[in-house]
């Protein structure tokens, strides 16, 4: 894409995008420019214009630095649209377009400021973060491997120094130090430095360079939300955040095949996506093309809380620095330029594929649109919340079950929104948790409402529980009988001493699977000659098997003697 710029301040702007099927030209748009004096109309410089690609779709930032903010456009076939305003605080700026994120460098700052425009608000994700320097050149091995609070020293240049060019989307050259830099986001520091759990979820869910690192925050999160006690209210927008996801996930029905032909493509030819990032030395040395640094060893720590947003690795195969970290990501090479009358400005992008936005008639950025990762990868299951969150705050919220019972509840909530289903475990430890407190007839409440999912495992936990409370065992027995559960109830009835009433049963539902042995052993145990004759009888006819077993031998001496 190229913008032409015009008008004595320069704010007057064409744009040609130039892609496979054509050239389209958008729409002339102006650009908003604050006047510092009535008689001093600033230019816009080429600087000052940035174009980035997120999501699939096509933004301009331009800076006004006399409002110090800003302004956020988006191109449409037939408009061009001012989303926003972003306030700076720095009179110098760069842009970078990670994962879908945009980041803002606040030069003079020297901090990051990040912000997703999928959030329904144009907030930060979180608060301003430092840069942080990771992996260094093979000839600074030694040095490298010091912890990351050390790399920025190790590093010979300086942080956002006047010799580094921020390249779109995703690199930064530093031509004083021959290195080519690579952004990439450190979840963990994002993570660890917001307050507000359910933003943090959202974002998380949407990041696709990580999955096994995002689910893995997304769920200690959730534990942490619920072992602090936070609001239930605060909860209930975390696993809506959660779950919402995973439904949608599910309902996309993952990577497209030419998407999934790829990913196994590159597992039978056993090639491994490239995960670090590369830095070019200006003049290579042979030891510098066969060596290279472990990314680890380089920063020490794998990633750090409180520490820093990016993360920079190293490597030294130049055609290295377009492949994907992500096995089923699509990569293209695309250029994007902004021009003005006080000169130009030129990135080559490496952009990302990704998603198509919902609103109409989008520009395409002209890239390969990158489909989520298969949900199985990234989201979080209602079995894997069960297991991973719930399974591990249960013994640590003993003391307080009450809470921990109107946490579940929000999440059976939001997976009944959905459509999802709870696993029955889940089911099993409400009612643990109800019985604990003594609320036995909330337990009846939420059986008969079907809150609480009829299931084998509910059924089998409320008859354990009806040993202190007998009507909460019949809850039980009845739920056995609902779903059909034959050899489990006639069971049930043997074990609470029925055993004529589990024979009936037995006969009318045909239920050969419980032994004889136990029918005898409680006609026995009732001292009663004319109930053991009555049970003999009964499987005489209805197992004609049963006259060659011991047990009838046995049973009928036992009842020769009774008489």
């Amino acid at each position: 894409m190229i913008l032409l710029a015009s008008g004595m301040q320069c704010t007057l702007f064409t744009g040609y995008q130039f892609s496979a099927g054509g050239i389209v030209k958008l729409p002339k748009f102006e650009m908003m420019m604050s006047k510092s004096e009535a008689n001093n109309k600033p230019v816009l410089a080429a600087d000052d214009v940035h174009i980035v690609t997120v999501y699939g779709r096509i933004y301009c930032l331009q800076l006004d630095r006399v409002n110090m903010s800003l302004n956020l456009y988006r191109f449409y076939r037939d408009a061009v649209v001012q989303q926003c305003t972003l306030p700076t605080y720095s009179s110098r700026i760069a842009v970078s377009a990670v994962d879908n994120i945009i980041m803002v460098h606040q030069i003079d700052a020297k901090v990051v400021i990040l912000y997703d425009v999928s959030l329904d608000s144009y907030a930060p994700v979180s608060a301003p973060l430092p840069l942080l320097v990771r992996g260094l050149p093979s000839n600074s091995r030694q040095t490298a491997q010091t912890a990351d609070s050390q790399s920025s020293s190790a590093y010979g240049g300086t942080i956002y120094g006047e010799g580094w060019n921020f390249l779109i989307p995703d690199l930064i050259c530093d031509a004083e130090n021959g290195l080519l830099w690579k952004l990439h986001l450190d979840l963990e520091a994002i993570a660890a430095s917001s307050s507000d759990a359910p933003s943090i979820l959202e974002f998380l869910q949407r990041r696709k360079s990580d999955p096994s690192t995002v689910k893995t925050l997304c769920l200690a999160i959730v534990r942490t939300i619920i072992l602090e006690r936070r609001p239930v209210t605060t909860v209930a927008k975390a696993m809506d955040a959660v779950l919402d996801s995973y439904s949608r996930l599910m309902k996309m029905g993952g990577a497209s095949p030419g998407v999934r032909r790829t990913h196994e493509q590159n597992q039978q030819s056993g090639g491994q996506p490239v995960e670090a990032s590369h830095v070019i030395p200006q003049e290579p040395s042979p030891a510098a093309t066969s060596n290279h640094v472990n990314p680890d060893q380089a920063s020490g720590v794998a990633s750090r809380y409180m520490q820093s947003n990016s993360g920079v690795e190293h490597g030294i195969d130049r055609t290295l620095l377009s492949t994907s970290s992500d096995s089923d990501e699509i990569t293209t090479i695309s250029g994007a330029t902004s021009e003005a009358t006080s000169g130009y400005h030129t990135s080559d992008a490496v952009n990302k594929a990704q998603v198509v936005g919902e609103d109409s008639r989008p520009l395409s950025s002209g890239t390969s649109m990158q489909h989520w990762p298969h949900g199985g990868s990234l989201a979080i299951s209602p079995a894997e919340m069960f297991q991973s969150v719930f399974a591990l705050v249960e013994d640590e919220m003993m003391g307080d079950p009450a809470y921990l019972t109107a946490v579940i509840m929000e999440f059976l909530r939001s997976a009944s929104k959905v459509g999802l289903k709870a696993p029955p475990n889940l089911y099993v430890m409400v009612a643990t948790l109800l019985a604990r407190s003594n609320r036995y007839a909330e337990i009846a409440l939420f059986v008969s409402n079907k809150i609480l999912e009829p299931t084998k495992e509910l059924a089998m936990q409320l008859m354990e529980l009806g040993r202190q409370h007998s009507p909460t065992r019949k809850l039980g027995m009845d739920m056995l009988r609902e779903r059909g559960l034959h050899h489990d109830y006639v069971t049930a009835l043997l074990q609470d001493g029925y055993y004529l009433e589990a024979l009936r049963y037995a006969r009318k539902y045909k239920v050969i699977t419980v032994q004889p042995a136990l029918f005898l052993e409680k006609a026995v145990a009732k001292n009663s000659a004319q109930n053991l004759a009555a049970v003999l009888s009964f499987f005489s006819e209805f197992t004609p098997s049963f006259r060659t077993t011991s047990d009838f031998g046995r049973y009928r001496h036992i009842l020769s003697e009774m008489v």
